[in-house]
Formats: structure tokens, sequence, C-alpha cells
């Protein structure tokens, strides 16, 4: 059988109700922070909850935190919630 070289296939990851083509294996809190607000990184002001459901056995459901990522899977929901505060 022929090895593909070409990597894993994109998947699409729904994130914050949007449609979103994703390439890679894994993602980190981080990369969906950025998908759903971009150029709004987590401050002291801003922080980030990120929860994600329908993904791979086992690890259907839960949350991400700074530093972690997750394997995607094609249909994966992504919530991101922003809290800022004043």
């Amino acid at each position: 059988m022929p090895q593909d070289d070409r990597g894993p296939r994109p998947v699409t990851i729904i994130v914050n109700t949007r449609s979103r083509p994703w390439e890679s294996k894994a993602i980190t809190f981080e990369q969906v922070v950025e998908l759903a607000y971009p150029g709004q990184p987590p401050t002291e002001q801003n922080t980030y909850t990120v929860r994600y459901s329908r993904g791979h056995d086992g690890h259907g459901s839960g949350s991400l935190t700074a530093g972690r990522s997750v394997n995607v899977k094609n249909g994966m929901v992504f919530d991101v919630i922003r809290t800022s505060q004043s």
C-alpha cells in the first residue's frame, strides 16, 4: 500500500458556531482562541474559557486550558468565552 505523504486530511471544526478548516491532528488552547478572537490573545484583563464537544471517544467533551491541546475530529465543536475584568 503506497504511503500518503500529504499529512493529515483537513477536517472541519466549529468555533463559536463558525465552520473552520483545520489541517493538524491536534489544536491548542491558544490556536482555538486565535480562531475565535483573532489578534486578541489572553491578557490580565481578558481571559478565555474553551470548552469542546463531539470529540474522540473517551475525550468527547471537556475543556482546554492554556498550554494544552486536544486531538481534533471532523465536526468537533469549540465554544470560546471571553471574560473581561474592569
